[in-house]
């Protein structure tokens, strides 16, 4: 799948973090545009896939309407290093630290 996700001959600019490359097309995450594949495809598809989506757009509902998030010490957004260390998940190479502050006031 990590191939298939930085296929030069699908998408422009394959190795950079660009999430606007699917504004303004339609594919179909669930497995039948095998381009972008998540979730994986046929016989190999998650079996999670309708809790896992439900269980994110959850959480980060929760946490936009919760909290206003801030980059530390005025880090400015365009210094950000999105790139990618080797393993099972593929994380990145540097953590990314965000400063949460409540928005809900608490009695």
């Amino acid at each position: 799948m990590w191939a298939v996700g930085r296929d030069p001959k699908v998408w422009f600019n394959a190795e950079d973090f660009c999430p606007e490359r699917f504004v303004e097309k339609n594919v179909d995450f669930r497995g039948l545009d095998f381009e972008f594949i998540p979730f994986g495809s046929g016989r190999r598809g998650c079996p999670g896939i309708h809790m896992g989506l439900v269980t994110v757009k959850f959480v980060v509902g929760q946490l936009v309407h919760c909290f206003n998030w801030e980059l530390p010490l005025g880090q400015d957004p365009n210094e950000l290093d999105m790139s990618e260390k080797f393993g099972l998940s593929l994380p990145r190479a540097k953590n990314l630290y965000a400063v949460p502050t409540s928005r809900i006031k608490s009695n």
